[in-house]
Parts: structure tokens; C-alpha cells; sequence
């Protein structure tokens, strides 16, 4: 989908020289897809270059580097809503479409699948550490909805530290997997890929496509409500579908190729192994630049999109849990996408806003409890 570069040019001069809202935003989606796809290639180039524990811990860091570039310009741009909304998509995409379509391409292609059961139950219990943390200032917000930004901040200090630990977990088990199984397909993926580029090439291409994917984001940011107000859609529906569409879009490519390699355990890694950095990192590193750049942005986010994560990771957590996937969960996992995004298309403005800032009549009324 490289070829979808021919948008950056014409989405950052119309977003420059205020063109069409309509026309800046659909460049920019377009202009985003191979702008994540390049950055991807880039990171597996480099971590080829620098060996399979080195490579590994370069892939999980800037695996969601799209989602936390967009979601900084758009927390810049005051719009906290639309970056949670966006995370919320990026969870959705990862779990639902990225993980359906490569069940029903494997499943279709090979068959069955064999995944591995210890893994999967690390990963399920991972997910679901995941989807509380979410829940808990969700229902905190209820009866104190004032002290959520530092209940949040609170809660992002242990985000963090999970992470740490799971990614020095993750590199230890993978080096040990490499010392014991030299041709494993955990180092067929990153320790022996295809001819790759030089390193300064790698390099260089990562950080042109970080630079140019943050002036499109910007100029998708700038785009998004009077798009949204145009075709007559909400701005929650906006970030969950579209933006965290195209920012989950690398992790969608990357389950597809290893589909098609009849890699299921590399699908597993690529799908549930985003979200869980996704939660554990991006979100937390986002509160933070929130409070650095004086903008709103905690971890309440709205009764509905906790409703859809929680939804998605007990779902997938189900059907990959007896160790074995097909085509027909894949199909499954789409029409979960499917029905939650229909939800979210009929979700207005209005009802995910007064989740988010409580009226001023409730915050008087809580105020005037003894």
C-alpha cells in the first residue's frame, strides 16, 4: 500500500493553505496507511540489524509508535475525547479485525491451527489486567468525578512499571526460546528476514516517516470535527473507526503476513501482544503529555467504549482459548467489529460529552454533600 504516498504531498499543502475539510481529511487517512507501514518495515529492518534480543525489544517499543504520534498532535490540539476514542479504536482494530482477518485467512488457507496454550493464557490474563484498569476509573468517576485526572495519573505509574516488567519478561522467555530452538518462528521473523536495508537507510526512513506521519496527523486533527459535522457523523465514532482505524492499520498488516506464513503464534503476538503495549504504554505516556501540555486527558473513558473493550478482550479471550483457531472465529471476531461499530455510529456527541465533563448541576450536588 506504498503507493498511497502520493496523498502526503497534496493532505499537508491543503492542510497548510486551508483546503477542504472533507478532501484534507481523506488525504490524510489515505496519506497515514503507508506512512505506519513504512515506520514498520523500518523498526523490523533495524531490529534484524541488531539481534534477536536487541531487535526484540526495539519491535515492542515503537510497535505503536503511530498510535502515540496521532495521539499526541490530536492531545495537542485539545482534543482528549478523540485520542481516547482513537485508543479505544486501536484496541478494537488489534483484537477484532486485525486477529479476525488473518483466523479466516490462515483458517481458510491451512486449516485448524494449533496455538500455544501457556502463551495464550499469559496473553488472556495480560488482556484482562488490561481491560480492569480501564473499568476501575470508569466506575471511580461515578461518585467522584472531580479526582479522576489523578486517580489516572496514579493508575499510569503502574501501567508503566507493568510494562517494563512484561517486556523484560517477554525478552528473557524469547532469548531462551532462541537458545533452545535455533529455527523457531520467533527467529525466522526477526533474527534471519528477508535481505534488508543498510542500517543508516533504516534509520533515515524511520524518522522521515515519524516527522511526515506528525504533520498528517495535524492536519487530520485540524480536520476532524468540521469532517465529522459534514457527513454527519460524531466525533466518538470519528476516532474509534477512522482514526483508530488507520492507526491500528500496521498491526493489521503485519497478523495478514503472518497469516500467510502460516505463523499463528506470530498473528497471537502481532494482534494481543499491540493491544496489551498499548494499554500498559501508549495510555499511560499519553496522561503524562496531557499534563505536560495542560491539555484534559485521563483513563475515564466512556461508559460505552469500556463497555466495547471489555466486550472484545472477553470475546477473543474465548474463542483462541482452547488452543486451537479457524476461519469461523475469525468470521466471528469481524461481526463483533461490525456490531460494536454500528453502536458507535448511532452514539451522539452529546452523550459521550457529558461522560467526559459533569454538569455543572451534578458537581454542585456533590459538592453540597456533607
Amino acid at each position: 500500500m506504498k503507493w498511497l504516498l502520493v496523498c502526503v504531498p497534496p493532505a499537508l499543502f491543503l492542510g497548510w493553505y486551508d483546503g477542504s475539510p472533507l478532501l484534507v481529511f481523506a488525504l490524510s487517512l489515505a496519506a497515514i496507511i503507508p506512512l505506519v507501514e513504512l515506520m514498520g518495515d523500518a523498526t523490523e529492518h533495524i531490529a534484524a540489524k541488531l539481534g534477536s534480543t536487541a531487535g526484540g525489544l526495539l519491535n515492542t517499543t515503537l510497535a505503536n509508535a503511530p498510535e502515540l504520534i496521532i495521539g499526541l498532535v490530536a492531545l495537542s490540539n485539545g482534543l482528549g475525547s478523540v485520542v481516547k476514542a482513537s485508543l479505544t479504536g486501536s484496541v478494537l482494530v488489534n483484537l477484532l479485525v486485525g486477529m479476525g482477518i488473518a483466523l479466516v485467512w490462515g483458517g481458510s488457507k491451512y486449516g485448524p491451527q494449533r496455538l500455544e496454550r501457556k502463551k495464550l493464557r499469559s496473553n488472556g490474563s495480560m488482556l484482562l489486567i488490561c481491560a480492569f484498569c480501564l473499568i476501575v476509573p470508569a466506575v471511580f468517576k461515578i461518585g467522584t468525578p472531580d479526582g479522576t485526572r489523578g486517580l489516572s495519573t496514579e493508575i499510569s505509574v503502574v501501567l508503566l512499571c507493568i510494562y517494563f516488567v512484561n517486556v523484560l519478561v517477554t525478552l528473557y522467555t524469547h532469548q531462551t526460546i532462541v537458545d533452545q530452538h535455533p529455527h523457531s518462528e520467533i527467529e525466522e521473523a526477526i533474527v534471519e528476514p528477508q535481505p534488508g536495508w543498510p542500517m543508516h537507510t533504516s534509520v533515515a526512513v524511520l524518522t522521515i516517516s515519524a516527522v511526515l506521519l506528525g504533520f498528517v496527523s495535524e492536519s487530520l486533527s485540524n480536520s476532524l470535527s468540521p469532517t465529522a459535522a459534514q457527513l454527519g457523523l460524531s466525533n466518538t465514532f470519528s476516532g474509534i473507526v477512522l482514526l483508530g482505524g488507520v492507526g491500528g492499520i500496521g498491526e493489521v498488516l503485519a497478523a495478514l503476513r503472518f497469516a500467510r506464513a502460516g505463523k499463528p503464534s506470530l498473528v497471537l503476538s502481532s494482534t494481543v501482544g499491540s493491544t496489551i503495549q498499548l494499554v500498559l504504554m501508549v495510555a499511560p505516556l499519553l496522561v503524562f503529555a496531557g499534563l505536560l501540555l495542560g491539555q484534559p486527558m485521563d483513563l475515564c473513558f466512556t461508559s460505552f467504549e469500556v463497555v466495547a473493550i471489555v466486550l472484545a478482550v472477553v470475546i477473543t479471550k474465548e474463542l483462541i482459548e482452547d488452543g486451537e483457531s479457524s476461519w469461523f472465529e475469525g468470521v466471528l471476531l469481524l461481526g463483533m467489529y461490525v456490531i460494536l461499530a454500528v453502536g458507535f455510529f448511532h452514539l451522539p456527541d452529546s452523550a459521550a460529552d457529558s461522560e467526559q465533563a459533569p454538569s455543572m448541576k451534578q458537581t454542585m450536588s456533590l459538592q453540597s454533600i456533607p
